[in-house]
């Protein structure tokens, strides 16, 4: 009987080693600790509200216009409309990588902005225009939200800011022309004498050039042929359909294209600068828009 219990008590004792042994084998928080499952759907909250919602791609469109505007010289009426209806989607937002010491996650993604009715007829028959961007999203030091950063945009900036310099409706070359005052008539003389003729008037001079409005900030002009393309209506309408059609190329093209593009943009903004007329300079324009066609069609 003696036995038996001693066997018994045995048993009991290796099982409840058993269970002891069980239970420090599996891993424990500490208490007040979130688990592994639960910092893992915390951080990919955190990606996905940087790089896919609805606030982020606000912000994105922000930093877009605001952009435009400040290339176009701060002249931000004429895009207002725009940017108050236009709506931003994004394709495929990916993460690209996450800094947790910094709380930065940058991301990739095609960035679309979709314009409101009626808005193509500035944009060539366009109804949206896109990009290839990458953006990063840090947390504001006074904890005030997200801070973004974007490159990439510029097909869509550039497209914007060309609209938003274009000139107000006016007939092309319109200048008034000065009336010359009437000469007052000579005193009255004894009708013997001859009256003498009056005087002709002077010629007045020229009326002032009124400035125009290409594709980048006449401001922030520098060179010679930019200050020509500045005062002319004409060769501003050729710069902003230039620039139109070579910030959709870049759009469209692919890195070799867009590469070729940019390397062909240098040597013609160097030929531009060696015109001495503006009849070089509007052939110029021509030629490179020539250009621009013929290097996005050979890819």
């Amino acid at each position: 009987m003696k036995t038996k219990t001693l066997a018994a008590l045995a048993l009991a004792l290796s099982s409840l080693n058993l269970l002891a042994a069980c239970d420090w084998m599996q891993k424990k928080d500490p208490p007040g600790q979130k688990t592994a499952a639960e910092l893992k759907a915390e951080q990919a909250a955190r990606i996905r509200r940087a790089c896919a919602s609805d606030s982020t791609y606000d912000r994105l469109k922000e930093l877009a216009f605001d952009e435009a505007v400040r290339i176009r010289g701060g002249d931000a009426q004429a895009l207002d409309a725009i940017a108050q209806a236009a709506v931003v989607r994004m394709e495929e937002p990916v993460a690209k990588s996450r800094d947790e010491d910094l709380n930065v996650t940058v991301c990739t993604g095609r960035f679309i902005l979709e314009l409101p009715p009626g808005a193509e007829n500035a944009f060539d028959g366009q109804r949206r225009l896109s990009a290839e961007i990458e953006y990063a999203a840090q947390a504001a030091a006074d904890g005030s939200g997200l801070v973004y950063q974007m490159s990439g945009a510029e097909p869509i900036i550039y497209r914007l800011a060309t609209v938003g310099g274009m000139p107000r409706p006016q007939v092309a070359h319109a200048q008034p022309v000065p009336i010359p005052s009437p000469e007052p008539l000579p005193p009255s003389a004894p009708e013997a004498e001859p009256r003498q003729p009056a005087p002709q008037p002077r010629a007045e001079p020229a009326p002032p050039r009124t400035a125009a409005s290409p594709s980048f900030s006449c401001a922030r002009s520098r060179s010679r042929s930019e200050r020509m393309v500045c005062t002319s209506g004409s060769l501003a309408a050729l710069d902003r359909q230039m620039s139109s059609l070579f910030y959709s190329a870049l759009s469209d093209g692919d890195s070799v294209t867009r590469r070729e593009l940019r390397r062909s943009r240098d040597r013609f903004l160097a030929y531009r600068e060696r015109c001495p007329n503006e009849a070089c300079i509007a052939q110029a324009y021509r030629d490179r828009m020539d250009e621009i066609r013929d290097i996005a069609a050979a890819r």
